[in-house]
């Protein structure tokens, strides 16, 4: 079998790989502003879907199995993140341990994970701008043209730069968690305990079930995170840089869940109304029932800032599923169109186009559709257990086979850490079963469509000098005839 290791010493090969090389200028600030800021927005919205039917102390209990899930699995992403700092992220470790295939599938898992949450943030965005310019009556044909607009105005600042918008990231996190500490100090003023730890403790009837139920939804407050592992290709020394950032964050990120969670449940009385399907903006929801909200600066002012944590999501979101569009088409696994980059910026603007044509296209598709929101979400949620799960098991597999990846990192607790990880995601998965909002056909369909491309037209087209390729090529990993 010939070596396809490195590409062919001829001036054509050169000039082919500098078209798909990214810049690498992401240290440690960067990479915790990226983990943070790409999750914050489950702090601000989707978490409170739970609620309906569930009460608080259900999404209490199922947000700490979700923060337990999301802890283990960035300390276990950082070993494989490290090992193969590749935007490719899942496509790396799949293709490296198992093949093609299972590259692709879990490439694809993450694709649609990233797009998923980049329509559900989107949406909310311009739902959360509407609410602000009338909040007694919020316009649909104003979500739709603010969410457009974000759309537009993120697609311009990615194509400018990974270091001016990394930049524009950390502050927009400062701004996104400064926003959280403003609604605590608002909702602190009419907060009660007994609207939080309610008797019964669970809906009658209903008891444990309401927790199972709550699941998918508080899978939103953190999902995402990983998106950090793309970032390793851009990152000054990853071995460093992206361990300590993702842990950092998620840190940082279950500080921010709990005190989220506790303010916004006990400052109003009816919680099952935040938990409204429709209601895509429940902190200022809650600011403007009490009675500190009756002041326009309290709304406004709330309001405004909060807009951070909204585009700070949206910001970390478009990177992911841009750079994860980007790596499928470097390696041929989707169209190379894809996988092409500036010639002076470096950045995917190919990929960033597409990202943002089909966001654009669910944004205008919701004026008819009211359910989009809360599916997007949960497809994206259920698609990152997917990946997860798989993920882990490519980590046994080169654990064991290439033990000498790992020399530069391995997570505490090695052996335990993934198997919680499997574990949780699996228990996560099930729950899916239970819901009113039947994504499972919709997700399978989305597995289906992409299948069907890999084997009837990419599987031959793969290109043996992307770096995912040609690392799994020099492991000798046994191709697919």
């Amino acid at each position: 079998m010939p070596d396809h290791a490195h590409p062919p010493d001829n001036p054509g090969a050169r000039p082919l790989l500098a078209d798909h090389a990214l810049k690498k200028p992401l240290k440690v600030l960067d990479v915790w502003a990226l983990g943070v800021g790409v999750v914050i927005t489950g702090e601000y919205f989707g978490w409170n879907f739970a609620l309906k039917d569930n009460g608080p102390v259900a999404v209490l209990v199922a947000s700490l199995i979700v923060c337990l899930l999301y802890l283990t699995w960035v300390l276990a992403l950082s070993e494989l993140s490290v090992a193969m700092p590749f935007a490719g992220g899942p496509l790396a470790y799949g293709r490296r341990a198992a093949g093609p295939a299972m590259g692709f599938v879990m490439g694809w898992s993450m694709f649609l994970e990233c797009q998923f949450a980049t329509i559900t943030t989107a949406l909310a965005t311009g739902g959360y701008i509407a609410f602000l310019l009338n909040p007694a009556a919020p316009s649909d044909t104003v979500a739709v043209w603010a969410a457009l607009a974000t759309v537009v105005i993120f697609f311009v600042l990615h194509v400018w730069g990974v270091k001016e918008q990394s930049t524009a990231m950390v502050w927009m996190t400062y701004g996104a968690i400064l926003g959280l500490v403003i609604f605590w100090c608002l909702a602190a003023t009419n907060f009660r305990w007994d609207r939080v730890w309610t008797n019964p403790l669970f809906p009658a009837g209903k008891g444990w079930r309401a927790v199972l139920d709550a699941v998918p939804y508080a899978l939103w407050w953190l999902v995402m995170i990983e998106t950090v592992a793309l970032a390793a290709e851009e990152a000054h020394q990853p071995h460093r840089t992206i361990p300590r950032g993702l842990v950092w964050s998620q840190l940082t990120l279950i500080v921010l869940v709990v005190l989220t969670w506790l303010f916004a449940c006990g400052a109003v009385d009816d919680t099952q109304a935040l938990g409204d399907i429709t209601v895509g903006y429940p902190l200022a929801k809650v600011v403007a029932e009490i009675p500190v909200g009756r002041s326009p600066w309290a709304i406004y002012g709330f309001g405004l800032i909060a807009l951070f944590g909204m585009i700070a999501s949206y910001h970390g979101m478009v990177y992911g599923t841009s750079r994860q569009a980007f790596a499928l088409g470097r390696a041929g696994y989707l169209p190379g169109i894809l996988g092409k980059v500036h010639s002076e910026r470096r950045t995917p603007v190919p990929s960033l186009a597409l990202c943002s044509l089909v966001t654009a296209a669910f944004v205008v598709a919701n004026l008819k559709y009211k359910e989009a929101i809360a599916v997007a979400l949960l497809v994206s949620t259920l698609t990152a257990l997917v990946w997860y799960v798989l993920a882990i098991t490519c980590l046994f597999i080169l654990r064991k086979r290439e033990p000498e990846l790992f020399q530069n990192y391995r997570a505490p607790v090695a052996r335990v850490l993934p198997v919680a990880v499997v574990v949780l995601s699996i228990f996560a998965a099930v729950v899916y079963v239970g819901i009113d909002i039947k994504v499972l056909p919709i997700t399978a369909a989305l597995y289906a469509v992409g299948l069907i491309y890999y084997f009837a037209w990419s599987r031959s087209r793969l290109k043996a000098w992307a770096p995912e390729e040609s690392s799994a090529r020099q492991a000798r990993v046994p191709e697919e005839p």
